[in-house]
């Protein structure tokens, strides 16, 4: 099973010719993403703050998908694998019916990147796919875009993603105190230097 990654930011700059299929598809992954973002993540975002982001200057929404299954992500196949680099297919092309595994938001601004937000589908999470694009984002954005900070915030108690994050080089720099508004769980800002 093969799958690929999109940049959302760049499917919207392509022309899309007179019947609006950017458009149409646009609408239909950002609503993807939002269902898997509820599903899955437990930081709250609403429908329109997807819409703000797409929108912002310097902002990147890279998607993870494969072409088996259906629409609505009932292919259990993909819970049985662990996802490597050897996976990525870039000949892959990203339609409606198009399973979303999961995705990635993020802003850059000067020589820096803010991580807003990475969540992957329930059904395939510990697989790779996090690894995966957190992987892809730092590689591109270091070597295109001069990035040379990475910095996100996690909540303390979510010990899969901050390992993950380790794995990465990312390190601790500060505790922000009741930073989630859901909860008023602490959050761990970390930063990773290219």
């Amino acid at each position: 099973m093969k799958i690929n990654f999109l940049d959302l930011k760049e499917l919207n700059s392509m022309p899309s010719g007179n019947n609006g299929g950017n458009d149409i598809l646009t609408e239909y992954l950002i609503g993807r993403m939002f269902d898997i973002h509820m599903e899955s993540s437990q930081t709250v975002w609403d429908r329109k703050m997807f819409d703000e982001e797409l929108k912002r200057e310097g902002s990147g929404f890279l998607i993870c998908y494969s072409d088996s299954g259906d629409a609505d992500g009932g292919d259990n196949r993909l819970a049985l694998k662990k996802f490597t680099e050897k996976d990525i297919d870039p000949a892959l092309k990203i339609g409606l019916q198009s399973l979303i595994a999961g995705f990635f938001i993020y802003y850059n601004v000067l020589d820096e990147m803010h991580i807003l937000d990475i969540t992957v589908s329930k059904e395939i999470q510990s697989k790779g796919v996090g690894s995966l694009m957190l992987s892809t984002v730092i590689k591109k954005n270091s070597e295109a875009a001069g990035i040379k900070y990475f910095f996100l915030e996690v909540r303390t108690s979510n010990i899969t993603a901050i390992n993950l994050y380790k794995k990465f080089g990312f390190k601790i720099f500060m505790l922000r105190k009741n930073y989630y508004e859901d909860n008023g769980e602490d959050a761990l800002c970390m930063v990773k230097e290219s």
